[in-house]
């Protein structure tokens, strides 16, 4: 591999940051409890609003999507309720073990577990009959876009049949938010997580907690039990101060605050856009190369597909990344599958654009061919750029 070869970053977080965004993080540090970082954090709480589509709080959480995910489970549970938590794949499931963890402190009852198969999505008439038969559940917690499964749910049916209960919906939206629609307010979510190393293009260090009126109004009424630095109540607080209660990863603030500007001057709907195309292109690519989808409810975050028989994972993700510098994902087990080394996955999220689609579907059929599969050069280029020809669908 020539030593200046791009190194081009394809795996579903972290996710590649801009120049932009790493200069911003070099500048000089400064002190969190001055004006001028309260000024910062003002600006970046109010552009994560916009991203997130509220005029709700946003907090900003030192630590990675599952720490911000874990603080909103626990602090929202009423004592003495059920939970129900629904997973198809890698992180839904662990949205259940953190309830089984805190069962017994949180006082939960019960921990319904709707499991689907991986690759599919959970309906919200499948929602709807879990909170019919139990109308003592007050969480709901679901996974937008599945990052282990590259598998979208529909957040909006799901929400509308959430809001008519007691229940507060909790959607982890990690890879979802800023990449593909998400209208908290217009949705009403009643709490929507995300983390800085997928689409916001960051490094990982920080979480994003958006608390919509339902879910303030249940903070008030539970008491925090059994944590502290995770308490959102802190946060909250401390929010409507444009301050953090806490030592903050100043740098990562000022950097998250570039990386939003940035988003907002594409424009978060071109966004949306760019990363569908991304996303339609590559699976185009990868069903022109014979290659089986894992989603049947596909994202446009992540695109996944099964090994063809005699293929290795090594092989695979080794040869693209040692021969071409591409970086792709591989498979994960679960309680619900086992897809390590079955599968490979692809980020269409964040800094990446046509070009880096192209070089990286491009290095993946080099690679399958090599490993002895039947496919004519230049199919997976031509099949991606009969997508990327025509005009984005805003």
């Amino acid at each position: 591999m020539p030593v200046l070869s791009k190194i081009r970053l394809l795996t579903p977080g972290p996710t590649d940051v801009p120049p932009a965004v790493l200069l911003e993080m070099a500048q000089p540090i400064i002190h969190h409890r001055t004006q001028q970082f309260q000024d910062i954090f003002a600006e970046l709480s109010q552009r994560l609003q916009r991203v997130f589509r509220t005029s709700e709080p946003v907090l900003t959480l030192a630590g990675s999507g599952t720490t911000a995910f874990e603080a909103a489970q626990i602090n929202l549970v009423k004592p003495g309720s059920k939970v129900l938590t629904i997973a198809g794949g890698k992180f839904g499931e662990r949205w259940q073990d953190i309830y089984d963890t805190y069962a017994p402190t949180l006082g939960i009852t019960e921990n319904i577990k709707l499991n689907v198969p991986w690759g599919e999505a959970v309906s919200a008439q499948q929602v709807e009959e879990v909170l019919k038969a139990n109308p003592d559940i007050s969480v709901v917690v679901l996974v937008n876009s599945e990052t282990s499964t590259a598998t979208a749910s529909d957040v909006k049916a799901i929400a509308a049949v959430v809001s008519k209960t007691d229940a507060l919906l909790l959607v982890d939206g990690i890879t979802s938010v800023g990449t593909m629609p998400v209208e908290m307010d217009a949705w009403g979510i009643d709490v929507l997580v995300t983390g800085s190393q997928k689409a916001l293009m960051l490094p990982p260090g920080l979480g994003f907690v958006g608390l919509g009126k339902r879910a303030q109004q249940r903070l008030k009424e539970v008491k925090p039990t059994g944590y502290y630095n995770l308490d959102l109540r802190k946060w909250l607080k401390s929010w409507a101060n444009q301050d953090v209660p806490f030592t903050p990863p100043v740098s990562l603030i000022r950097g998250q605050r570039v990386a939003l500007e940035m988003i907002e001057t594409e424009g978060l709907e071109n966004v949306w856009a760019r990363s569908n195309a991304l996303a339609t292109a590559s699976r185009t690519a990868f069903t022109a190369m014979g290659l089986e989808l894992i989603s049947k409810s596909p994202s446009d975050s992540v695109t996944g597909a099964y090994y063809p028989e005699g293929v290795t994972d090594k092989a695979l993700r080794n040869g693209t990344r040692d021969n071409h510098n591409v970086h792709i994902a591989g498979g994960q087990d679960g309680r619900g599958a086992s897809w390590k080394g079955k599968i490979f996955r692809i980020s269409n999220m964040g800094y990446v654009d046509a070009g880096d689609t192209l070089a990286a579907l491009l290095a993946i059929e080099m690679e399958l061919i090599a490993c002895g599969c039947k496919i004519k050069p230049g199919t997976a280029v031509a099949a991606a750029g009969e997508i990327f020809a025509k005009p984005l669908a805003v």
